[in-house]
């Protein structure tokens, strides 16, 4: 177990390894009961949502998700969220833990002459993530109402014992999967149904540091790592979540247009290890011979891959697959290779 921005978390149950091959072979099952839940309601409330997030929200129908950011008047990144249409008046925003609280007071600064207002609900959710290619097969066991056709980000009501829920076809992992929101009472009932019902499909339990790996080996950014206030979606690699021709603007907008148009001076990278090698660290200089080019972000090491994998920031004009740069451990340059992200990706 270990401590974050104020939660207790499951960190591991066996392996990392077992637990990611776990992920990627059959299915795992995650708590995220740390993310934050907000949830934005009124006759206004897709008109600020428009104005206040650079995604389309005019476009997002009734049912379904959207992944988008909070940016500053820089175009820095604040948070990266997911937007659910629950009601087409009524939206549901899953953030991250360490940014709650941030996140609810800036659109209730954002919406305080509108009419549309904002609720901070992580008290009255719990969370829990099941990935993997059996990931689907198990719920339906515990939640047969669960659509057969149940598209990609979508969002749809269940009920467990009598209590109502939402179940989101998202995931973090880079398989398939879902998210379930529910009263944090049916917890350790919904946790163990889920379990039982898995069991012959090879489910187990997973923490999160197998769910780092398996984000890092999806090249999915973490908040913190590589997004931060002083980066924008244009170093981020993230410029297709930025809808530029729609009508309304929003906070960042006007930086961004200028950043495009001049070019920024960092991208993001994958890369992977030539040989066996330690894995590469958060703050790990990345060098082009005795050069310091970049700085790694987030780093480990792949049971899928076999190898030490990372992202992180590299000047724009090395940010070409096929360029070999290096970190350092202990005195020792291991050389690594920029690879297209992801570095993993699903078969179907």
């Amino acid at each position: 177990m270990g401590s974050f921005a104020g939660w207790t978390l499951p960190i591991v149950y066996s392996s990392v390894a077992e637990e990611v091959l776990s992920v990627r072979r059959k299915a795992g099952l995650f708590d995220i009961s740390h993310m934050g839940e907000l949830l934005l309601w009124g006759p206004d409330a897709q008109e600020w949502l428009d104005r206040l997030l650079p995604s389309n929200i005019t476009a997002l129908p009734t049912g379904r998700g959207r992944y988008s950011l909070l940016l500053n008047e820089d175009g820095g990144i604040i948070d990266d969220l997911l937007v659910y249409r629950i009601e087409p008046s009524k939206f549901f925003l899953v953030v991250n833990a360490a940014t709650t609280q941030t996140d609810a007071r800036w659109f209730s600064e954002k919406l305080a002459h509108a009419e549309a207002a904002v609720a901070e609900e992580s008290e009255r959710w719990g969370g829990l993530a099941l990935q993997g290619p059996e990931a689907l097969d198990i719920l339906r066991r515990v939640l047969p109402e669960l659509p057969l056709a149940f598209e990609r980000r979508a969002i749809v009501a269940a009920s467990w014992m009598g209590r109502s829920l939402w179940v989101a076809h998202t995931g973090y992992t880079g398989e398939d999967g879902a998210e379930l929101f529910f009263p944090p009472s049916l917890g350790t009932s919904l946790w163990d149904a889920l379990l039982r019902a898995g069991a012959s499909s090879g489910l187990r339990p997973c923490g999160l540091a197998a769910r780092d790996i398996l984000r890092l080996e999806a090249c999915l950014p973490l908040n913190g790592h590589e997004l931060k206030e002083d980066l924008t979606p244009l170093e981020a690699r993230l410029t297709w979540v930025v809808d530029w021709e729609k009508s309304a603007s929003f906070p960042g907008k006007k930086a961004l247009v200028e950043k495009r148009r001049r070019g920024q001076d960092i991208s993001l990278v994958a890369f992977a290890a030539e040989r066996p090698a330690p894995p590469p660290r958060a703050g790990y200089d990345l060098l082009a011979g005795d050069h310091v080019v970049g700085t790694v972000t987030s780093g480990g090491f792949s049971p899928t891959l076999e190898a030490a994998i990372g992202m992180g920031y590299v000047n724009r004009a090395l940010a070409t697959e096929g360029i070999q740069l290096a970190y350092v451990v202990r005195g020792r340059s291991y050389p690594v290779t920029l690879k297209p992200a992801p570095l993993y990706r699903r078969k179907n």
